[in-house]
């Protein structure tokens, strides 16, 4: 790696302590969450760095040597890649049944900023729709802070998403206000299918994300009609079908 100083300085300020205290064997536990994930993985991108797909490094000195080309992570690092189910990734809607995502986030834990449209963090993990629609609001960080666990919840629920950049899936609201997702690409915005409710106090935002994947339901065969009401009923039809005549010649 090209400038260590430059990746302690950037882990030091995440982690609220001084360059000096930053060893190998520092743990950035207090990282280990998707919010502090996403910051630590966006911080890299601006040194020019990147962190091979699932790897979490447990310690300052396993994300050095993750980010210098070992190939093995050290004990007690975590793998975090999601496996993709067969069925997700053949494109078929995935499984049946009930599938449902949950996250809940700090408030705090998002990052101050003067101006949204700006700040780092905010251009590389929301949607420019997310953010014109937070800073309409006295707090822009809670709505953020719920579009977010919104995102999180929707990769628990559907292990498709789990690769898609964070500001491709944004949270947007219907003439009700009503809260859905959407899936931004080059070729334009499509709604998801999957259903979300955002919810937030004064320091913890939430989101759950549910998708029905409902299996086809078996068609029972139609139950014979006993002999004796299907003679009867005949007889109806017959004697209705003599008084129409009757009626009509005047009989």
């Amino acid at each position: 790696m090209s400038n260590p100083e430059q990746l302690r300085n950037l882990i030091a300020t995440m982690l609220r302590i001084s360059p000096a205290e930053v060893g190998d064997g520092t743990s950035l536990a207090p990282l280990n969450t998707s919010l502090g994930v996403a910051k630590v993985r966006l911080g890299l991108k601006r040194l020019g760095l990147a962190l091979p797909a699932g790897l979490q490094p447990a310690t300052f000195g396993g994300l050095v040597a993750a980010l210098s080309g070992d190939a093995a992570p050290a004990l007690g690092e975590k793998i975090q890649a999601i496996p993709r189910p067969a069925s997700v990734a053949a494109g078929n809607g995935g499984l049946a049944g009930l599938q449902v995502g949950l996250d809940v986030e700090d408030i705090r834990s998002l990052p101050v900023a003067s101006d949204y449209w700006e700040h780092e963090f905010y251009q590389g993990t929301f949607a420019r729709s997310e953010i014109a629609y937070a800073v309409l609001h006295l707090d822009p960080r809670t709505h953020l802070a719920g579009f977010w666990c919104a995102k999180e919840a929707l990769r628990k629920c559907d292990p498709s998403f789990a690769e898609i950049a964070a500001q491709q899936t944004a949270v947007a609201h219907d003439a009700n206000g009503r809260p859905y997702l959407v899936l931004e690409t080059g070729a334009g915005v499509e709604r998801l299918p999957h259903a979300v409710s955002i919810s937030h106090t004064t320091e913890v935002a939430t989101a759950v994300v549910v998708l029905s994947q409902a299996a086809p339901v078996p068609v029972a065969a139609p139950v014979p009609v006993p002999s004796r009401i299907e003679a009867a009923v005949a007889g109806e039809a017959e004697a209705k079908k003599s008084r129409g005549l009757a009626k009509l010649f005047g009989i």
